[in-house]
């Protein structure tokens, strides 16, 4: 059974084939491997965050104070600002 291909269709694959020449080693988001733990199958849950969740009750801690700090800094300053011009 003969393959028909199309013109522009073999104008595209000879174009792959000439950049494969021509970039060589340069890494392609495929050929760029992942960060994964877990190689024989699918990701595991967590694989793809940016930090380690080793200790769940470490990142709630984590957590809370880092968008606590975020909600509390601006009443403290104020309060802070207010308790400075009574003075």
């Amino acid at each position: 059974m003969s393959k028909i291909i199309l013109p522009g269709v073999r104008a595209l694959l000879g174009g792959t084939i000439r950049a494969r020449r021509i970039l060589g080693n340069v890494p392609s988001p495929m050929k760029i491997q992942k960060m994964y733990d877990h190689h024989d199958g699918p990701p595991q849950p967590f694989d793809n965050m940016p930090f380690r969740v080793t200790s769940r009750w470490l990142t709630t801690v984590i957590f809370a104070f880092f968008f606590g700090s975020g909600l509390w800094a601006p009443f403290a300053i104020v309060w802070y600002s207010m308790a400075k011009k009574t003075l």
